[in-house]
């Protein structure tokens, strides 16, 4: 992920005030923190977020899905 993609997702975080904003998508992601992430689209046929690493991971986290097909 190079630096503009994690700064667009920091600075979305930063405009959202702690604790008023419970954005929930309805369905689980890669991690548990994903169904609250305003990135998550778990509709999206092969990746599971606008990002193709989650910016808010320190370790690179892909977010494509594992096509049925593909192993």
């Amino acid at each position: 992920m190079n630096a503009p993609d994690k700064a667009v997702a920091f600075e979305a975080l930063m405009k959202d005030a702690p604790g008023s904003d419970h954005y929930d998508s309805g369905y689980d992601g890669i991690l548990p923190e994903c169904r609250n992430c305003r990135f998550h689209r778990p509709l999206w046929k092969y990746q599971s977020c606008v990002f193709e690493e989650c910016p808010y991971c320190i370790t690179k986290q892909s977010t494509k899905k594992v096509m049925s097909n593909e192993r």
